[in-house]
């Protein structure tokens, strides 16, 4: 089974919010969206990110059903449109921050 302690698990999420960032943020770089829309974008992702980085289990709980906003957009771009490689890569990310977030209380139970 796969053992795990706070520090790493705390740097798996950051390094999933971070990479997600990215990913929108080359969005931007390469003109798909505006910096305004990437901003309102990424508010809430930060402000949750917050509350996220200080283990609080609500956080969690509120992040998973307001990432699937982010899952109905990413998939409405990917399966609606013309697929861009930035777009099937921003709904697998949102996948997998939806998974480590939705395990994330227990995981955190289970390191105490």
């Amino acid at each position: 089974m796969l053992s795990l302690n706070i520090e790493k698990y705390k740097l798996i999420t950051h390094a999933l919010f971070i990479s997600f960032f990215t990913i929108k943020f080359l969005n931007v770089v390469q003109e798909r969206i505006e910096l305004i829309l990437f901003i309102v974008w990424i508010m809430p992702l930060i402000i949750f990110y917050y509350f996220i980085n200080k283990l609080m289990v609500r956080a969690y709980q509120w992040f998973c059903f307001f990432l699937l906003i982010y899952f109905l957009d990413a998939s409405l771009k990917v399966f609606g449109t013309n697929a861009y490689w930035l777009d099937i890569l921003e709904l697998v990310w949102t996948c997998f921050l939806f998974i480590h977030i939705m395990y994330g209380p227990k995981s955190i139970k289970n390191m105490n």
